[in-house]
């Protein structure tokens, strides 16, 4: 027996159909932003700079670094106690925001493509997730909920937005980490590890998604009943 149109269910699908169409629009005004302007500046404003910002190595990773020369060291410590260059890196790259980022203005395409990729990832993950929770409300409406296609959709949606979220940010970190060493000029010691001591690992949706993996087990369980029920009707 379908569910009856003015249920809450309702009000849910019309929140998540809102949420689909604000998160697809911003993302498409972002993409097609860093499509005209090459990039953003360091600012984060519109500019014309096609600048390649990512985080930055410790300072004792780099080879070189001020810490390792006594005279550059003598001399920050008797100065204000900072350094604009901590450690040698290419030319065109510079440090922002405190030496957490460093930013080199690239217009290679390459190498944009690398780093606007990794910038999507997780938006692309979260908006095809979305679209699919979309979809998953529709077919709930238009049965009873307890159905295999259901169980189905709840469950792939589950495991998607596990797999999802974990790739794209392990490919986050990687192209980040890829693009700050070629960006140090010198050698960068125990690049795995500072790739994943860096890595930003998605808990939230990983929890998330294995919640919608039990609860597709859950339903699972309700069908089978209601069959049975049925069954014996």
């Amino acid at each position: 027996m379908p569910l009856d149109k003015s249920t809450p269910l309702k009000w849910t699908a019309i929140v998540v159909r809102l949420l689909l169409v604000l998160f697809a629009a911003t993302m498409a005004y972002e993409v097609g932003r860093a499509a005209l302007t090459g990039g953003e500046n360091v600012f984060g404003s519109r500019g014309v700079q096609s600048l390649v910002c990512v985080p930055s190595p410790s300072i004792l990773d780099v080879k070189g670094n001020y810490l390792e020369d006594p005279q550059r060291r003598k001399a920050v410590t008797g100065s204000s106690g900072v350094d604009d260059n901590p450690y040698p890196v290419e030319k065109g790259v510079e440090f922002a925001y405190l030496r957490i980022q460093i930013c080199k203005d690239d217009s290679s395409l390459g190498t944009q493509l690398l780093y606007q990729t990794s910038r999507f990832a997780t938006p692309l993950v979260l908006l095809i997730a979305l679209f699919l929770l979309d979809r998953l409300i529709r077919d709930v409406r238009q049965d009873s909920g307890f159905d295999e296609v259901v169980v189905g959709r709840l469950r792939f949606l589950g495991v998607f937005l596990m797999v999802g979220t974990v790739a794209a940010s392990l490919y986050t970190t990687i192209v980040e980490t890829g693009l700050a060493v070629s960006m140090v000029a010198g050698t960068v010691r125990e690049v795995g590890w500072m790739a994943l001591y860096g890595w930003a690992f998605p808990w939230a949706s990983l929890i998330a998604g294995l919640g919608l993996v039990v609860m597709s087990k859950v339903v699972r369980v309700g069908a089978h009943m209601r069959e049975e029920l049925e069954g014996t009707v």
